[in-house]
């Protein structure tokens, strides 16, 4: 805080800010609480929406990882349904071989 008020106190001159269509002098310390502000806001802003983008891809990337797993679900009972079709082909197939050579 003391720190804060000898900057303010060795910034109190007026300064000239030329926009191109006019020209304001204000105390140099508004000048740069001023930019100190603006810059503070856009950061908040770009971070905000960096923030937005990365939230919105991850849940489209959890939505594609629930639909993996579900494929992956299905793929795996389907492989369980088939190897069971597969031990019956196998069971029947001895069967069927001595049926044949009698």
């Amino acid at each position: 805080m003391f720190l804060l008020a000898i900057f303010v106190l060795l910034n109190m001159e007026d300064t000239a800010i030329n926009f191109g269509f006019a020209t304001v002098k204000m105390p140099l310390i508004l000048v740069v609480l001023t930019n100190l502000l603006i810059g503070a806001l856009l950061v908040f802003l770009f971070s905000s929406v960096t923030s937005w983008k990365a939230s919105r891809d991850s849940k489209s990337s959890q939505k594609e990882i629930e639909a993996l797993k579900q494929e992956k679900a299905d793929l795996l009972k389907q492989i369980e349904s088939l190897s069971q079709t597969q031990k019956q082909a196998r069971a029947k197939s001895p069967q069927e071989s001595e049926n044949k050579n009698k």
